[in-house]
């Protein structure tokens, strides 16, 4: 199927695969799937800024369906996600002036993938790293991580100023409460430097960010995974509409594309939502953590596969791995929520 915008031909299955899984994944993970997106339609060999643009235009339309779902669950911590989208909206314009520079030099694709790569791979890691640590307290119940005693410190952080003074209204305090989040106090300038942080590389690598911040929210902040997962979903949809907002106009993103793997991923994101309320938070990490580590594999090989004709079938590789590995995972989801209904009946 051709493709104008993007000026490409892709098979539209693979997209409509693409747009299953990413929605499934997205409503259990709570991330947008960009490093999904945009690595999957890298490999499918669409042009970077192209990945990048309507990666972005997916990642906010599958965020709204799943954030939805999350927010009815009680998953959404609206204040926190303010916080951070204020650092998050103008880091983002930052990265998509960078990224144009970069696309003018050349080297917007080996720059994105090497940068996909390093993230996706040290998270895929240090998550499985992680699952296996605390394997132990976890049997004696409750959600624990080996970052516990790093989440307090941070959460306890005191960073001056400590009130901002307004003429004629009293100071205001520059630390607040999240009482959907279990933290009773924290400054406001950890979450806003997160946004910015989270912005930058969702503005540079065509993703909500989410892949990045449901760990962070997680390991460094200390919130709940479920509601990391319905909050991550929530600034991902500022970041994916901020960013597909900047990338059309520079037309750099292909409606017709956006709007196949958008119906596709309606279908399994109530699915994947549905199940993470019933699926223990260790399982979805450690499932989260496999998934994001195939994608680096997969990108890690499309870029091998460019450097010489005789590495091409690389690429068919890195499709296989993308597509195979996710899908796998998808339907480990669906086996979990199954598994739980049956039990909880």
């Amino acid at each position: 199927m051709f493709f104008p915008n993007a000026d490409i031909i892709v098979n539209p299955l693979l997209l409509v695969l693409l747009g299953v899984i990413v929605g499934t994944l997205g409503g259990f993970f709570g991330v947008g799937g960009g490093f999904l997106i945009t690595g999957g339609l890298l490999v499918f060999g669409v042009p970077p800024l192209f990945a990048v643009g309507t990666g972005l235009t997916l990642v906010m339309g599958s965020s709204i369906i799943n954030m939805l779902k999350h927010r009815g669950m009680g998953n959404v911590d609206f204040k926190l996600g303010l916080i951070m989208v204020c650092g998050t909206v103008p880091a983002e314009i930052l990265a998509e002036n960078l990224n144009s520079k970069l696309d003018q030099a050349g080297i917007a694709g080996p720059v994105i993938s090497c940068v996909f790569i390093v993230f996706l791979t040290t998270l895929g890691i240090f998550i499985i790293y992680d699952f296996l640590k605390t394997s132990k307290q976890r049997k004696d119940g409750g959600e624990s991580v080996s970052t516990a005693n790093l989440a307090l410190r941070v959460q306890t952080l005191r960073i001056p100023p400590h009130s901002i003074k307004i003429p004629g209204l009293r100071p205001f305090s520059t630390y607040v409460t999240l009482p959907l989040s279990r933290i009773e106090s924290i400054s406001v300038f950890i979450p806003l430097t997160i946004g910015f942080g989270i912005g930058f590389l969702a503005g540079l690598l065509g993703a909500g960010g989410g892949f990045i911040l449901m760990p962070l929210l997680v390991y460094v902040v200390g919130i709940p995974t479920t509601v990391a997962i319905g909050t991550d979903l929530f600034q991902i949809i500022i970041t994916g509409s901020v960013g597909t907002f900047l990338y059309a106009l520079g037309n750099h993103v292909d409606p017709l594309m956006a709007i196949v793997m958008l119906i596709a991923a309606s279908l399994g994101s109530q699915l994947g939502a549905s199940a993470t309320k019933l699926v223990d938070p260790s399982r979805i990490r450690v499932l989260f953590g496999i998934t994001v580590l195939s994608g680096s594999v997969a990108i890690g090989l499309k870029q091998i596969s460019s450097f010489t004709d005789e590495l091409g079938f690389l690429s068919h590789i890195a499709s296989i791995v993308l597509l195979g590995v996710s899908g796998l995972i998808a339907l480990i989801i669906c086996f979990l929520l199954v598994k739980a209904n049956l039990t909880k009946n």
